[in-house]
């Protein structure tokens, strides 16, 4: 399989406290069109699951609020 047609499993981790209003950004910032994207909210309760969907994607990027 080329690389132009493989597809990339790419999870967004959105940090508890993001706002919603931004996830647009998120789902527009995605890759090809070959590429599965997942949005999740990371939360305490759900720190285990996404330990498994960040071993299991090929890119991560984590979203949060700044808080200064």
């Amino acid at each position: 399989m080329s690389e132009a047609s493989s597809s990339r499993r790419i999870l967004h981790l959105v940090v508890e406290g993001f706002p919603a209003a931004r996830l647009g950004e998120i789902a527009g910032s995605t890759g090809g069109a070959n590429d599965v994207t997942e949005i999740f909210e990371l939360t305490e309760a759900s720190a285990r699951e996404a330990l498994e969907k960040i071993f299991a994607a090929d890119t991560v990027a984590v979203w949060g609020s700044v808080v200064v």
